[in-house]
């Protein structure tokens, strides 16, 4: 190694850890501002906040997840599953069914409900100005490299 290298990898260092830990921050900010609309959403739905995450497995247009296969998405017990997917059925969201080609497993669709709370959901997230800033370019862009950030299971 040079010496002016020696010289700098400290400070690079420095600086790549100060970036990423403002990235996470902003991330964080960002993340508590969406939370607050979907509260107010699930609340105009009856349902609390702590049933968000497993609505957000439950996308329309996606496979009707089973609860293991919700679990694994949130890194949390299928138990933890269960109870958020019992207070989503009794409010009229999901339904459980039948696993199309396994008869042990159930899966979790939304009903008719839950499709209209997933449209106030994005008619609400859209509404809020949390991407004002944003053009539909850099939305896009955006949505890759946060997808980019993603665990794969």
């Amino acid at each position: 190694m040079t010496a002016d290298r020696d010289a700098t990898t400290p400070t690079t260092h420095r600086a790549d850890v100060e970036r990423k830990a403002e990235i996470v921050r902003v991330l964080v900010e960002v993340g508590h501002s969406a939370d607050a609309v979907v509260a107010q959403v699930l609340g105009e739905f009856r349902v609390p906040a702590s049933v968000a995450g497993t609505l957000w497995a439950l996308a329309p247009g996606t496979e009707p997840p089973t609860l293991r296969d919700v679990a694994a998405r949130l890194h949390c017990d299928p138990s933890t599953v269960s109870l958020a997917a019992d207070k989503l059925q009794s409010a009229g969201l999901i339904a459980r069914r039948p696993h199309p080609s396994d008869g042990r497993k159930r899966t979790l669709a939304l009903t008719d409900r839950g499709h209209e709370l997933w449209e106030a959901l994005r008619s609400r997230l859209h509404a809020s100005g949390l991407f004002a800033g944003l053009d539909a370019e850099e939305q896009r862009t955006l949505l890759a490299l946060l997808t980019k950030m993603q665990p794969r299971h």
